[in-house]
C-alpha cells in the first residue's frame, strides 16, 4: 500500500518538475535579448535631447547661431561614444552622426531647451528580417509633458563580440 502511493508521490513530483521545467524552456525560448538591448538603444537615443544640447553647446564655435547649425562635431560624437558605444556598431554610430539623428531629436524640443522622453515605446519584429525592428513612441517635453512629436523608425541589430549591437537605425520625425 505504501509503495503505491509512494509511486503516485513520484510520478506527481515527477510532472511537476516536468511542467516547471517547460514552462522555463517557453519562457526563454520568447525572451528575445536583441529585442531588450535594441529598446535600450531606441530608448537612450531619443532620451538624450538635454545631454546632446549641452555637448554641442560645448562644442559650437563663440558666437553661433543657436539651432545646431555650425557646429564642431567632435564632441557630440565622444557624447554619443560614451552613451551608445558599447550598444551600437562603430559603422552605426558614425551613421547616426552623419544623419544628425541626435540634434535632429534635440530640435524637437524648440527654443525651449526642454529635456523630451520617450513614452509609449514600442518595438514590434519586422517580417521577413532577422533582427530587425519596428518602433515608434511619442516624445514628450520633461517640464510640461506635452506631446513634442510622434517618432518611428527602424532599428537593425547584429551580434558583435558576443552582445547584441545597433548595426544600423532609421529615424522619422
Amino acid at each position: 500500500m505504501k509503495s503505491e502511493s509512494f509511486r503516485k508521490q513520484a510520478l506527481s513530483l515527477v510532472l511537476f518538475f516536468a511542467a516547471v521545467a517547460a514552462v522555463f524552456a517557453l519562457t526563454r525560448l520568447r525572451s528575445d535579448p536583441a529585442k531588450k538591448q535594441a529598446e535600450f538603444v531606441v530608448q537612450q537615443l531619443l532620451s538624450c535631447s538635454s545631454a546632446v544640447e549641452q555637448a554641442v553647446d560645448v562644442a559650437a564655435p563663440a558666437g553661433s547661431e543657436p539651432g545646431l547649425v555650425a557646429v564642431d562635431t567632435d564632441g557630440l560624437y565622444a557624447f554619443l561614444q560614451a552613451q551608445l558605444g558599447d550598444a551600437m556598431t562603430a559603422d552605426c554610430l558614425n551613421k547616426v552622426m552623419a544623419n544628425r539623428l541626435p540634434t535632429r531629436i534635440t530640435a524637437l524640443a524648440g527654443q525651449s531647451g526642454d529635456k523630451l522622453v520617450p513614452t509609449d515605446l514600442t518595438l514590434k519584429k519586422r517580417a521577413g528580417a532577422e533582427n530587425c525592428y519596428d518602433f515608434s513612441a511619442t516624445l514628450l517635453t520633461v517640464t510640461d509633458s506635452t506631446a513634442a512629436a510622434q517618432v518611428s523608425g527602424t532599428i537593425t541589430m547584429v551580434k558583435e563580440d558576443g552582445r547584441w549591437k545597433a548595426a544600423a537605425i532609421t529615424l522619422e520625425l
